[in-house]
């Protein structure tokens, strides 16, 4: 269900944002998608330590009135709407997903949200997203980075990189040493934003999906990379 439900909250944010058409595109891609899905992805990470090499004033979001909320409890989540900021009922599964560990980074503008990322810490949260089943070594210091979405109306105004900023900036401090991601090989605007923060591409990944059932495979792309690559075929619900 958590991919169905995924999906319904990408249309309404598609029909709140853009109307009738594009909701119309979004129906077929998601229909299509139910049966078959085939992926490839760039594997990366933001390593937390560039932080430090990084100018907040440089990445400051080109829009007025804007402000950074980070959410970890859904009881943060409650207070932060009774000021005006609301965003649980706008992303898909974020009740369920902060009651599993992840962390909400939301860019609000004039208290409507139009920037979003979460962070997961553990497994548990990495598996609430709904994401490529990339390899993190949580023992390790590692983190996983995900979710990323950004209002159509406040694109290219340099939120993704604020919010990346940000949350490189938290890690650092809670002693996280990389935030592995994925990235869609025809998705450019994550790609520059990684370069902005100096974070490299380790490997590729491809997803298929029929039906339920989901394969992943990662590829290292330098022999420098640590032997974590892996494959996983396993059912989804």
């Amino acid at each position: 269900m958590g991919r169905i439900a995924d999906q319904y909250g990408k249309a309404r944010r598609v029909y709140q944002t853009g109307g009738l058409w594009p909701l119309m595109r979004q129906a077929s891609v998601f229909a299509a998608a139910l049966l078959f899905q085939y992926q490839t992805f760039y594997v990366c990470a933001d390593i937390t330590e560039n932080v430090e090499r990084l100018s907040e004033a440089a990445l400051t979001p080109r829009v007025d009135d804007f402000t950074l909320e980070i959410v970890s409890s859904n009881q943060q989540a409650e207070e932060l709407e009774a000021r005006g900021f609301v965003f649980r009922s706008q992303v898909d599964n974020a009740t369920e997903r902060l009651d599993k560990g992840a962390i909400a980074f939301c860019v609000f503008v004039g208290g409507q949200l139009a920037n979003l990322a979460w962070l997961a810490t553990t497994q548990q949260a990495q598996d609430s997203l709904n994401e490529p089943p990339v390899y993190v070594d949580y023992s390790g210091n590692e983190a996983y980075t995900g979710g990323a979405w950004t209002s159509p109306q406040y694109r290219r105004a340099g939120l993704l990189s604020y919010n990346t900023f940000k949350r490189m900036e938290f890690s650092l401090s809670h002693g996280i040493a990389r935030n592995r991601y994925v990235v869609g090989k025809r998705n450019f605007a994550p790609q520059a934003a990684g370069a902005k923060h100096g974070s490299p591409t380790y490997g590729e990944g491809r997803l298929l999906r029929v039906l339920w059932w989901k394969w992943w495979k990662e590829r290292p792309l330098s022999v420098e990379e640590p032997a974590s690559m892996r494959q996983r075929n396993e059912p989804h619900s």
